[in-house]
């Protein structure tokens, strides 16, 4: 037996000998389940125990593990001299530092005329989420449940349960730090800095001949998107753009009498140029009561809820403002009887397409323009949150290199909406943000800013731009560190609106 591998069992970098494998095989026999790549010592105190370990976990000399339900997931560790009593499960990626004790179990007490001895034991079982640090001699107390990727300090005493993302130490244990806020503050400092100084370098860079361009729009496209996304940007950084009184007019006479996407491209772009529409939409006026209701069930529902979606978000905008600017009301009785009691009941959202995609994307769009911006609650949001977090976890839109700003965004503001009203699944919404928040600050092009395709070789652009540094501020509201950026979105990306 090499006594050091015993102890330090990560030596063996996934193999085992024909001794450990045999040893294996004996314990499945008591009714264990091992996964690949396993080590589990031979010198380990284990008596009256269950396991389950998944792949590439290992269990180190003299840990002790007595009457124990044990359910560890992969790349987990128990270090020498830790103890585990009762039923405890352990998430994935879980290392738990020598002499830590973590018991499942309670002496009874609550009889006063019987010695504690005889009074029954009690358990409620401890879990422990992913990616969690358990410290040396720290102590965790039986009903207790440790979020996702926290951190117990050493030689603490952890009586309550622990949010994800927190590092908490003491006796008793008390949060110490937020992982998230600590670990982001200075790479989100830097990257404003940065931003904030390539500013109008970036912007002047798309103008040609006085205009702005898109350099992934068409030859010949409309230059409107463009412009309001350069005044958008500006704005955010509380910048003011040159010749605001000429493009004030410019812009308003862009302005037609349809609900389409310049609804929100122009009204926006005035207001962050401290104007406004020059008229009302009159068109929008029209729609209440039954014209209003015959409107909303003749949109393509089935087979193109994101078209739904996108022209209730037009239209809720040409209600703000025409109430905004004119004080003209709008029926959103009427619009929001209809939308609560369309929702789909079973998956919280609109619409019936086979694509979940186009759903969640629906979603967004109709949210936005209505729920979000006219300030009305969502009548099934954990519902929706199910439907949203499942689409999330498709590695065809969201894994490796993919991911545009269109399908972000429609994830996070969802998330970001719902989290308004409930709590519920937020730890996995979390885990999501964290990744996308670090994305996103290692595709910044210098002096050029984002592409739309954020992982792809599409050149940067101005919409591409305005979408991640808003999807950014989505991210990090959502996860409660926007305090820590120094910009806000003032446009379609917008997170509040005044009315």
């Amino acid at each position: 037996m090499d006594r050091e591998k015993e102890f330090m069992p990560w030596l063996l970098f996934g193999t085992c000998d024909e001794e450990q494998q045999q040893f294996q095989s004996q314990k499945e026999a008591d009714g264990w389940e091992i996964g690949e790549k396993c080590f589990i010592s031979e010198l380990a105190d284990i008596y009256a125990s269950t396991i389950t370990m998944g792949n590439n976990s290992f269990i180190c000399a003299n840990a002790l593990i007595r009457g124990a339900k044990l359910e560890m997931g992969t790349h987990c560790s128990i270090n020498s001299y830790a103890y585990l009593q009762g039923k405890i499960t352990l998430g994935n990626h879980v290392r738990i530092a020598p002499k830590a004790s973590i018991i499942a179990e309670n002496h009874g007490y609550s009889d006063l005329r019987l010695p504690i001895s005889k009074q029954p034991c009690t358990s409620k079982g401890i879990t422990i989420g992913n990616n969690v640090w358990i410290g040396a001699n720290a102590v965790i107390v039986d009903g207790v449940h440790i979020g996702n990727n926290s951190i117990i300090a050493a030689g603490s005493i952890v009586t309550k349960d622990v949010m994800p993302y927190q590092v908490v130490g003491g006796n008793p244990a008390k949060p110490i730090k937020d992982r998230i806020r600590s670990t982001l503050s200075a790479p989100l400092a830097s990257f404003c800095t940065s931003v904030k100084t390539q500013l109008k370098t970036l912007i002047a860079s798309y103008q040609q001949n006085g205009e702005f361009t898109d350099p992934n729009c068409v030859p010949g496209q409309s230059p409107k998107r463009a412009l309001c996304d350069a005044i958008e940007i500006l704005t955010m950084f509380n910048e003011t753009p040159d010749n605001k009184r000429d493009l004030i007019t410019k812009i308003q006479n862009w302005q037609t009498d349809n609900i389409d996407y310049e609804v929100l491209s122009v009204g926006y772009a005035l207001e962050n140029l401290g104007a406004s529409i020059a008229k009302p939409y009159s068109s929008s006026t029209q729609l209440q009561g039954e014209k209003l209701i015959q409107w909303l069930e003749n949109l393509s529902w089935d087979t193109n809820v994101w078209g739904a979606g996108n022209d209730i978000d037009c239209l809720g905008t040409s209600f703000y403002q025409n109430q905004k600017h004119f004080g003209i009301k709008a029926d959103l009785n009427t619009l929001f009887e209809w939308l609560d009691t369309h929702v789909n009941a079973q998956n919280g959202v609109w619409g019936n397409p086979a694509s979940r995609l186009h759903i969640v994307n629906g979603f967004y769009r109709l949210t936005r323009g209505s729920y979000a911006q006219l300030h009305h609650p969502l009548p099934l949001p954990e519902k929706a949150l199910d439907t949203i977090l499942e689409h999330a976890k498709d590695e065809n839109y969201f894994g490796g290199a993919n991911g545009n700003a269109c399908n972000v965004l429609d994830i996070i503001h969802p998330l970001w909406l719902c989290k308004g009203q409930t709590d519920y699944r937020y730890d996995e919404g979390q885990e999501w943000a964290v990744g996308w928040v670090y994305k996103i600050l290692d595709h910044w092009v210098e002096n050029k800013g984002f592409s739309f395709e954020l992982h792809q070789t599409e050149k940067p652009s101005l919409m591409g731009t305005e979408m991640w540094l808003s999807i950014l501020y989505l991210l990090c509201d959502y996860l409660n560190i926007s305090d820590l950026l120094t910009y806000e979105p003032k446009g379609v990306h917008r997170l509040y609106t005044e009315l």
